[in-house]
């Protein structure tokens, strides 16, 4: 059964499932999931918690005594545990053996990275979903943040005018710690309602923060404006040139096979299926395809060549101009004016 963080107090209503697997790199929807599930084990009788790190060190005997062993001052327990980023074959095992512990008395809280399609097709992953519930948590998108903000602003009593609503989605797209404490702080200021956009302009600091890996979609999208701020964000972070790169040259090579391959008359579907294209990003790949032509592709790809040498040569603005110059040429079909 999969829930959604927003989902979870409803579901909390009906009772307590045995387990639940938290996963995903969103830290402030991630944290407040798992306190609520803690508050709410709390609230009935699961005053005992124990935490565990599945890393290669763990011994899974020590759980497994846990999960089997009541303490003297509590009749029920929780048992957190932590997975990495991978998993191997004996701590899947050992894993899917836990699952099948599970009792009354018992509460599994399992939290883990971000996964990906493979990932949740393995046999741990399943049974994590048949044991109890599993929970995505990620950060909202551009599309949706907007709506996320004015939850979270409801939330504390506040509302904000569509001017100021905008311009707080702009200034801290990616951020939600950062967002939601100064949601708490505006919060205790009595301040009148909605608020203004110069109220927030007087009190707020902006505090935007991406992730190299959100610098794609509006790429695929031909939204340049907003690619090129996310890369100028994404410099100022401290990113390295050389990663994006590397992360350039993989989406830049799915693309082309695609397009040599629809070219070649085979399906979009077929071809998706055979480069491992994600369900949720085929539309936007789809989306790139009908604006950029082969030719410019390849002009694209060249010039990630540039931008790769400019990286071996240390030459980090140079880099960073070619990298720039690649987000621009995903807006249309012409090839540009400038030649690596």
């Amino acid at each position: 059964m999969r829930l959604y963080p927003e989902q979870l107090a409803k579901h909390l209503q009906a009772g307590l499932a045995p387990c639940y697997f938290i996963y995903g790199e969103e830290p402030l929807l991630k944290q407040e999931a798992l306190d609520m599930l803690r508050q709410t084990a709390r609230a009935l009788g699961f005053d005992d918690r124990q935490r565990f790190d599945a890393d290669q060190g763990l011994d899974w005997d020590e759980i497994f005594a846990a999960s089997q062993t009541l303490s003297l001052f509590s009749q029920r327990q929780i048992i957190e545990l932590h997975l990495p980023d991978k998993l191997d074959k004996t701590a899947s095992e050992r894993l899917r053996e836990l699952l099948k512990q599970c009792h009354p008395d018992l509460l599994l809280l399992i939290t883990g990275p971000k996964l990906n399609q493979q990932q949740q097709k393995g046999a741990w992953f399943k049974a994590l979903s048949a044991a109890g519930p599993v929970i995505p948590v990620v950060t909202p998108d551009a599309r949706y943040f907007g709506r996320w903000l004015t939850q979270r602003l409801q939330q504390h009593g506040l509302s904000a005018e569509s001017e100021a609503l905008q311009w707080l989605a702009y200034a801290f797209e990616g951020n939600l710690l950062a967002v939601n404490g100064e949601i708490e702080k505006l919060a205790l200021q009595n301040l009148p309602q909605p608020l203004t956009l110069q109220q927030l302009q007087q009190r707020v600091q902006p505090h935007h923060q991406f992730n190299p890996f959100q610098l794609f979609d509006p790429l695929l999208q031909g939204k340049v404006k907003r690619a090129c701020r996310i890369l100028l964000q994404l410099r100022q972070e401290g990113i390295e040139a050389g990663m994006l790169c590397h992360l350039l040259a993989r989406e830049l090579s799915t693309l082309q096979q695609l397009q040599l391959g629809l070219q070649g008359g085979q399906s979009f579907t077929q071809l998706a299926a055979n480069l491992h294209v994600w369900s949720s990003r085929q539309s936007l790949m789809q989306s790139a395809l009908a604006r950029v032509p082969l030719a410019k592709l390849r002009q694209l790809q060249a010039m990630l060549a540039a931008a790769d040498r400019a990286v071996a040569a240390f030459d980090d603005d140079e880099a960073w101009r070619w990298l720039y110059s690649i987000c621009v040429g995903f807006l249309d079909d012409r090839l540009m004016a400038i030649s690596p």
